[in-house]
Parts: structure tokens; C-alpha cells; sequence
């Protein structure tokens, strides 16, 4: 989006060093302060657990599978959607449970939702006597929903909005409503409405979202004279290549209930999404389109080992799509339906900026920069740290850009205290300090306690 007012702004549509940033940084601006007084940084939503560029040129990046339509007509084609590796709250509007609403929650999930038990065995996760796929749909096809969110999407020189209803898929893991989808799904939706394979259709609440593993979950009442069906649960831990697998979902927004199917082409690929965001997904070569998003990878048993999420898309390439395995999905679940948000996520409170060769120049003559090195924007647990401050290193450990931040904190868990050694810039003089930082719990902004 190009943005007239803050082209001139780091992060703006000015700033030469926006294509290198903005895997990083997402929609955010972060300013430094000038010496005419500009003050810095967006207000801070989350914690800055991002994923850098240096994983481009490494793994395979891939779009997800979301189908989108802009005002009036269905949605078709690809979408370029950005979500934040760190954001894990909702959008606003109706979408959002209500602060202090308790009954949407689960206090015991583990019960809620049925789980295989099955050990792994060299015949894959659906054993040595699955099923035909025309049993398998029978039995999982009324679990399959699909999801159409209402956005509202900024664009255009003078920044117009536009409301739109991107489409995706979702799954029914408990007769109680809750449905499993994926994050960029439901993410910043003002409304979501759910339709069964039935054709009933039903107001949707956001229960929670967590966009590092790009799962959400949402809930509908349901009618009960229409029971639902709930998926179980396999063992994506079980699934062997070659094993043979069943999609269902929505492509292209409009053919809800689509059934294709393939075989497990790996178990454990390393992917990258447009963001930057690097995630460990099953590899399917089961036919995915847009809208497929959120749906259900099924194993021959009529078990889900795994939810949808993403494709490779290309000229000339072919049956490259991606889940998420559902063992990792079940730990996100059981958190967001007990609490509205992953537990354990830890939070330093810093916003930070990486400057490097490419954009060093640009900073050092509009902020009055120093060094190449890791800069802070701001600091929320911590008075001592201020803008335009250098991190020299973190627990005895030298830091120079964000991927080396990163490797310095991931093995710290919430209540551990982060050693930060800093350069503060005065003119042409500089001191070194040290302080250190308390690492809290991420708690998004959604979730408020009663």
C-alpha cells in the first residue's frame, strides 16, 4: 500500500529500506525520534517474536490458501495475506468475545476433544486396515465447514477502505461449536458466519487465535436439532510418506464440501510463508486452492492429521501443499479454548529495528544513527532502555541483528531476567550501559480476565 503522508517515514513507502524491513515488520511503522522532535514507534500490540529474512533464501515460500472477494461478487484467486509471526489477538468489531466473557471457554479441553490413542505402526497413522476414501468422507465430510469472515481492507492512494468476505474452511473438534480454522482465516474480521455441510448457517465468536502457528478457533451455538459432528483427533506423529490422505474444505470460496485426496508427500517440511514466518508443515500433494484454508487433512481412518493452510504457487508447479500437523495444532487448541490465547509466550517488551548495510545510510543521515547494529524502538518493561539505544548483547552474548537477539533469548522462559549491555549516543560521544529486563507472559489484548 503505498502511503503518501509516511513515505518519507522509516518503514513508509519512501524508505529504501521497506522491501528488506517489511517481512519483518509487517503493517507497522516504527520511527526513530528525529532531532525535530518526532517521536517513535506504533503503539505496541504484541510481542516482537518475529522471523527474519535470513530464512528467504532457505526454505520454499509458499501462499495461503484464502480466498478473497473485494465489495459485491464471490471471492476467487490468490491472496497475498500478511499476518505477524507474533500476533496472536483477534481483529475487532463483532468477531471479538466480549471482555470478562467466560462461556465461550473450556476449562478442560483434554475432555472436550476425542484424541486417537493409537501407537505408530510402518503402516501409517490409519493402520493396517483403513478405509475406502467414499467411507472415509461419510464419516468426516459433516465436520467440514465453511467460513466466510467480513474484512475491512485499507488500500488506494488516499487510503480508501473496502469491506469484503474472504473464505475459508474450518473443523468441528467438539459437539459443543468449537471449530478449528486458521488464523489468517479469521484474522481482523469484524464478523464471521459459519455454514454447516447442511447448508444451516450460524454467527461465529472468536475464542482465540495465535498467528506464530497460524491457528484460531471459533465457536457457534449450536441448534439441537441439528447435532454437529466433531472430528477426532489422529497422530500426525504416526503418518508415514506415501500414506495416503483426504482433503476437505472450500476452494475458491464457493465450492464448500470438496473432497480431494493424495498421499503424505512428507512429514516434516520447513517452509516459509510470504511473511517471513517459518513453520514445520506436513507436504500433501492432495489438490489445495484458495479457500481451502482451515480445512481438514484426514487419514484413512476418518482421523484429522492435519489442518490446511498453504500451497506453493507457480507456473508450471503442481500438488505442492501444506498442513499443519495436528499434534502440534492440538497444544495451541487446548490453550485457546481454556484461555483465549497460547500460554508461555514470552513477552521482553522491546520493539526493536535492525540497521544493516542496505539501510544504514538512510538512518544514519534522517535519525542521526551511529553504527550498523540492533536499535531500540521502545521499551515496555523497562524505563532504563530508551530510543535510538544500541544492544551490544543480551545475557553475554554479542548481538548485531535480530536473528542474533533471537538465538540469545530461545531457550528463556516467562519469569527468566534478560543481561542487556546498550550504547546510548550523545553527538559524537557514547556510553555503555547495562540493565536488565524481566521477561513477562504474552497476554494479546483481547483476552481480559474477569
Amino acid at each position: 500500500m503505498y502511503d503518501e503522508q509516511n513515505k518519507d517515514m522509516p518503514g513508509g513507502s519512501g524508505d529504501p529500506s521497506r522491501q528488506a524491513q517489511d517481512h519483518a515488520y509487517g503493517q507497522y511503522e516504527y520511527r526513530f525520534q528525529s532531532d525535530s522532535g518526532m517521536s517513535g514507534g506504533p503503539d505496541r500490540q504484541q510481542p516482537p517474536h518475529k522471523s527474519g529474512g535470513s530464512f528467504a533464501k532457505t526454505f520454499l515460500t509458499v501462499v495461503l490458501a484464502l480466498a478473497l472477494a473485494l465489495g459485491a461478487g464471490a471471492g476467487g484467486g490468490y491472496l497475498t495475506f500478511r499476518y505477524l509471526s507474533d500476533r496472536a489477538s483477534g481483529g475487532d468489531g463483532g468477531v471479538n468475545p466480549a471482555p470478562g466473557n467466560s462461556s465461550i471457554y473450556n476449562n478442560d479441553p483434554e475432555g472436550l476433544l476425542d484424541r486417537s490413542e493409537a501407537e505408530y505402526t510402518p503402516y501409517g497413522s490409519a493402520g493396517e486396515n483403513p478405509f475406502a476414501i467414499s467411507d472415509v468422507v461419510r464419516m468426516v465430510e459433516d465436520s467440514v465447514v465453511v467460513i466466510r469472515a467480513t474484512v475491512v481492507t485499507t488500500g488506494g492512494l488516499w487510503g480508501q477502505t473496502t469491506e469484503g468476505v474472504s473464505s475459508g474452511s474450518g473443523v468441528i473438534i467438539a459437539e459443543e461449536g468449537y471449530i478449528l480454522t486458521c488464523n489468517h482465516v479469521v484474522e481482523d474480521a469484524r464478523a464471521v458466519e459459519v455454514q454447516l455441510n447442511s447448508g444451516s448457517r450460524y454467527e461465529a465468536t472468536l475464542v482465540g487465535s495465535d498467528a506464530a502457528s497460524d491457528l484460531a478457533v471459533i465457536k457457534i451455538e449450536p441448534n439441537a436439532e441439528e447435532p454437529l459432528t466433531a472430528a477426532k483427533h489422529g497422530k500426525s506423529g504416526n503418518l508415514v510418506v506415501g500414506e495416503h490422505v483426504v482433503a476437505i474444505g472450500n476452494p475458491l470460496g464457493t465450492l464448500g464440501g470438496t473432497v480431494t485426496d493424495g498421499i503424505i508427500s512428507a512429514t516434516e517440511r520447513q517452509v516459509q510463508t510470504e511473511d517471513g514466518t517459518v513453520m514445520t508443515l506436513i507436504q500433501t500433494n492432495a489438490a489445495i486452492n484458495s479457500g481451502n484454508s482451515g480445512g481438514g487433512l484426514f487419514n484413512l481412518k476418518g482421523e484429522l492429521i492435519g489442518v490446511v493452510n498453504a500451497k506453493y504457487a507457480d507456473a508450471g508447479v503442481e500438488g505442492l501443499a501444506f498442513a499443519i500437523p495436528i499434534d502440534s495444532a492440538y497444544e495451541v487448541e487446548c490453550d485457546l479454548i481454556e484461555f483465549g490465547y497460547v500460554r508461555g509466550v514470552i513477552d521482553h517488551g522491546l520493539t526493536l529495528l535492525e540497521i544493516n548495510e542496505s539501510n544504514f545510510q538512510y538512518y544514519h543521515y534522517r535519525y542521526q544513527l551511529q553504527e550498523i547494529g540492533l536499535y531500540v524502538v521502545s521499551s515496555e518493561f523497562n524505563s532504563d532502555l530508551q530510543n535510538k539505544d544500541r544492544i551490544v548483547s543480551v545475557n553475554g552474548q554479542a548481538v548485531t541483528t535480530e536473528a542474533d537477539f533471537e538465538a540469545a533469548i530461545a531457550d528463556c522462559e516467562v519469569g527468566d531476567e534478560l543481561t542487556i549491555e546498550y550504547v546510548r549516543y550523545s553527538g559524537s560521544a557514547s556510553q555503555t550501559d547495562t540493565t536488565t529486563i524481566t521477561i513477562q507472559e504474552y497476554v494479546p489484548d483481547s483476552v481480559t480476565f474477569s
